[in-house]
């Protein structure tokens, strides 16, 4: 059995600089490109203790951890024992699932391996095999590339759910509540009042609305050419408006909206309450993915900030 240790620390290298690398755009920090050869390179050479018979005897638990404190050490440095704990973790957990993959596919390309301490001796004639070089300058680049767009969504979702929140809408004895996007671009008020408008799918008011309504609005029926919807007891009248709105399918159109009697929003700032809000009734699903079923206006949170902090200042005047 030939070893060739070039290949191994290549390998090792890359591997180390692509978890590093995946470790500081989960952390969106920009290290200097020599922090992460550094740090992949103190990681590539650790692995060739393992031929080297003197050196074995550091191939221990503890030893790995402190590998681990130096490669993290090496492209990050130190500010505060918190910030390193945390970067540690992550890099194991990138290490864990990008590790697996890599180890996965190196598996079912090779047919003629065996593992030897955790490192894969494949049994290959020369510099290696056409298998070797495919998974370093195909195999690898391809997986960084999935690695990285995989990244990328799990920063997407977590930007879109810091936008998130629960929204509860009251009517009278009952309460409708689901998860709803804070859109800062929505724009969609009432025209004369100027009472801004949130969007909530109409299923979720499926057992209050009267059946005609919701028929109208699940079908998306013309409202300006039949208003017989609009043949409810009081109750419900006094609640319904039609609010003109530019839509990009279909151009100028009618939103049937709800006045309720208060709308909170709970995000992680806090909880927004507000009075002076409409609910417009979309008929299709907003979100494909069923994250979020309505559209929260900036304006709840804006508004309901500025009373809290007026209020606040009153009550430091009164004192």
């Amino acid at each position: 059995m030939i070893i060739y240790l070039d290949l191994v620390f290549l390998y090792n290298f890359l591997i180390d600089w692509m978890l590093l690398w995946s470790v500081a755009y989960l952390l969106k920090l920009r290290p200097r490109w020599y922090r992460l050869s550094l740090g992949a390179g103190v990681g590539a050479f650790y692995t060739l203790f393992l031929f080297l018979p003197p050196l074995s005897i550091f191939y221990t638990f503890s030893s790995k951890l402190v590998l681990a404190c130096l490669m993290v050490l090496s492209v990050f440095g130190y500010q505060r024992l918190r910030v390193f704990l945390i970067r540690l973790l992550l890099f194991y957990l990138v290490s864990f699932v990008l590790g697996g993959g890599l180890f996965g596919i190196r598996y079912l390309l090779e047919s003629e391996s065996e593992i030897l301490s955790g490192i894969i001796i494949t049994h290959s004639g020369g510099m290696g095999g056409s298998i070797t070089w495919s998974f370093l300058l195909v195999g690898f680049p391809f997986l960084w590339f999935l690695s990285g767009k995989g990244l990328k969504e799990i920063r997407h979702k977590e930007k879109k759910y810091s936008y998130s929140g629960e929204i509860e809408a009251i009517i009278g004895e009952t309460k409708i509540s689901c998860m709803g996007l804070l859109d800062t671009g929505n724009q969609l008020y009432e025209p004369i009042t100027r009472i801004p408008v949130v969007i909530m799918e109409v299923d979720l008011f499926r057992e209050i609305l009267p059946e005609q309504l919701y028929h109208v609005i699940k079908e998306q029926k013309d409202v300006s050419s039949d208003l017989s919807f609009m043949q409810v007891d009081e109750l419900w009248l006094g609640r319904i408006r039609i609010i003109p709105y530019r839509s990009v399918s279909r151009g100028m159109d009618l939103l049937i909206a709800l006045r309720p009697d208060v709308v909170m929003v709970r995000m992680p700032e806090g909880t927004f309450e507000t009075k002076r809000i409409l609910i417009g009734l979309n008929a299709l699903q907003l979100s494909s993915e069923g994250d979020y079923r309505a559209i929260i206006h900036p304006d709840i949170v804006q508004e309901s900030a500025l009373s809290i902090d007026s209020k606040q200042s009153m009550g430091k005047e009164a004192i």
